[in-house]
């Protein structure tokens, strides 16, 4: 336990160059604050890991570089899982994936290596896009280093693209669009905006520094989005769902970490989410057709109401 203990103490200090104090450390392990300093004493002496002490905040020593780590079998098969999505979703050749699938295949048991090796394989089939690749590499790079990128992108909506200096937050794929999107400060429109990767023409690095604010929280930022697109207003939306089978095929999964599902008096049940109504969210209502029915807000029944009017014209 004490070892398990020291290892995951030790990938946590890595991972977080700011350190954590040892109330934070002790809140973490759920153990008392004397385990703690009782553990970043045997990391240094046991495990020969150098940890500093910089006022209150314990962290490793800068420069330090973690020794190759094995992974355990959920591990490397959520690695697997998560590489596989992303395949998926974008249905293209990606070098960075491919280079992560070998790394993987080389501390993975046998049945696991096979179908990275596979996968590995199938993927050298897709299209490639070379710029798509580089613009997301240089934002990577402007991410971990904090560094503006100037970008030239063409929104939708927009006849060329327009030059904007942007510092980014976060990097977010989205599996409905089937894209990556950077979140971040645009210096033109002074707000953060989402922007998506494929849309940008050209991404250069520049030399100024920036600082993502402390309260800035990628979760929390996308905790009322369906999908990636972001509103300020959330709404509650009830969905009944009278299909017993309907009903089993939603609750097996959690569309939005707001949803509950409660059965009625009647055997029908109802679905409540907190969301945004976004474009992304509508699509996914009328996605079910007459398996389910919108209960409220009124505006979005209304919306399904005048789209179902518009398409029995289309298809007369």
């Amino acid at each position: 336990m004490k070892i398990e203990r020291l290892l995951n103490l030790w990938l946590l200090l890595a991972s977080n160059p700011q350190g954590y104090t040892v109330q934070e450390l002790a809140s973490r392990f759920d153990v008392n604050i004397r385990t703690i300093y009782r553990d970043l004493e045997a990391l240094g002496t046991d495990l020969e890991v150098p940890v500093t002490q910089e006022k209150t905040r314990w962290k490793l020593v800068e420069g330090y570089v973690l020794p190759p780590i094995p992974f355990t079998i959920p591990e490397a098969l959520n690695i697997f899982l998560a590489a596989r999505l992303m395949l998926k979703y974008s249905n293209r050749y990606d070098p960075n994936i491919e280079s992560t699938f070998l790394k993987l295949g080389a501390v993975v048991p046998a049945p696991l290596r096979e179908e990275l090796r596979k996968s590995t394989d199938w993927m050298r089939g897709l299209p490639k896009n070379e710029l798509y690749l580089k613009n997301l590499v240089k934002l990577a790079e402007a991410w971990m280093s904090q560094r503006q990128v100037k970008i030239k992108y063409q929104s939708l909506e927009a006849k060329k693209p327009t030059e904007r200096v942007i510092d980014p937050y976060f990097i977010e794929p989205a599996a409905p669009g089937h894209a990556s999107y950077v979140v971040a400060y645009c210096h033109m429109n002074n707000e953060i905006r989402v922007f998506k990767v494929e849309r940008i023409t050209s991404a250069e690095l520049t030399a100024e520094k920036y600082k993502i604010p402390t309260d800035f929280d990628a979760n929390k930022y996308f905790a009322s989005a369906w999908g990636i697109v972001v509103q300020k207003e959330v709404k509650t939306v009830k969905i009944r769902i009278k299909d017993p089978e309907i009903v089993r095929i939603l609750s097996e999964t959690i569309w939005h970490p707001s949803q509950s599902i409660k059965k009625q008096k009647d055997d029908s049940t109802i679905m409540t989410l907190l969301v945004n109504d976004t474009h992304e969210f509508f699509s996914w209502l009328m996605g079910w057709g007459e398996k389910i029915e919108v209960l409220e807000p009124a505006e979005i029944r209304e919306q399904i109401i005048e789209t179902i009017n518009v398409m029995k014209r289309v298809y007369k």
